[in-house]
């Protein structure tokens, strides 16, 4: 382990503890208080581990490298199972067309009743993948001068808040979720001036983590429901935007100062671990869990489960799905590897 890995060792913590998050809530539904900022964190912590220096370029070729060729590898992995599976060339083809749109649905669930679902083959999680990159595109061309002068990183972060609360008026979700890059680029600048200040690295006292906490809270309350993925920002809809940023920024915070807290703890290594296969299990997870279901029902009364009962069957399929996505994963990098790449 590198100087460096082994410093930001808890961001790994936190994206274990993230992605677990994101499969429970996936295999079961969750509070939203433990939902609400868990994949904002994702583009948080990019902004707080990235290093300037490389281009433009090199930068782009190792994001396209990373998470497009996982993202339509996987993607027609799933296609091919599920054109098995169903037979129906007609439901295939829109399997095929959302793999290529990349985005859960056509349409905002706030202002259409009746959507259009596009990753329905155990992808609905895939998206990210996508968004990422975009995000990227533009937070590189970005990040160097933002950093390098706190008036352009103001300018800058009204620019964005204000092409969010913008792009929000469409009504349709764009592809590879082109319509929320402004704000997810955002977030990862905001890691990025976190890091310039060693936000985590300092030492906090319980009445910031309590006014962070109340700050947190309030604002999930205060509100209402937000969704990343199909641009939901909450009750206000565009007006949200900055209520979506707080969210994300406290949530973020709350979690990452937790993790640090049980970096070197039992748990804290297993979530790394996690932490550091999030492309195999965002991208088989769903399916993972679907599977699991399907045989789960022929040999227990699945619907049926309450109580202790309900969550224990959860965590065993959670922790299933889990270790058939990493087990499938260590496969994929063993070919690699023979076949030299």
């Amino acid at each position: 382990m590198t100087e460096a890995k082994a410093k930001y060792q808890y961001m790994d913590v936190a994206r274990g503890l993230a992605l677990l998050l994101v499969m429970i809530s996936h295999a079961h539904g969750l509070s939203s208080f433990l939902i609400f900022y868990y994949i904002q964190i994702f583009f948080i912590i990019s902004g707080y581990i990235y290093k300037p220096g490389r281009s433009y370029g090199d930068n782009i070729r190792r994001k396209a490298k990373r998470l497009l060729v996982p993202y339509f590898g996987y993607s027609a992995l799933l296609w091919c199972a599920y054109a098995l599976i169903r037979r129906d060339m007609g439901e295939m083809k829109q399997s095929l067309f959302g793999i290529f749109y990349s985005r859960f649905c056509l349409y905002k669930n706030a202002t259409h009743t009746e959507n259009v679902y596009l990753l329905d083959i155990a992808n609905g999680a895939m998206w990210y993948l996508t968004a990422f990159f975009v995000t990227c595109l533009l937070f590189y061309l970005i990040a160097d001068k933002c950093l390098a002068s706190a008036k352009t990183m103001a300018v800058t972060s009204v620019v964005l808040v204000a092409v969010t609360m913008a792009l929000n008026e469409l009504p349709i979700l764009l592809p590879w979720s082109m319509d929320i890059v402004p704000v997810a680029a955002l977030l990862m600048l905001v890691g990025a001036w976190m890091r310039r200040y060693e936000f985590f690295e300092r030492k906090w006292n319980l009445l910031w983590i309590f006014v962070t906490l109340a700050v947190y809270v309030g604002t999930v309350v205060f509100n209402g429901r937000l969704n990343m993925s199909i641009r939901e920002y909450g009750r206000f809809d565009s007006f949200s935007v900055p209520f979506f940023l707080v969210i994300s920024l406290t949530g973020s915070t709350l979690c990452i100062w937790f993790c640090k807290w049980i970096g070197h703890t039992k748990v804290g290594s297993g979530l790394a671990y996690i932490g550091n296969h999030t492309i195999e299990l965002m991208c088989l997870h769903m399916f993972g869990l679907e599977m699991f279901e399907v045989i789960a029902s022929h040999v227990i009364p699945v619907q049926e489960l309450t109580g202790v009962a309900e969550w224990i069957y959860v965590a065993v399929r959670v922790g299933a799905a889990v270790c058939g996505s990493l087990l499938f994963g260590v496969g994929v990098s063993w070919v690699k590897k023979k076949r030299g790449r």
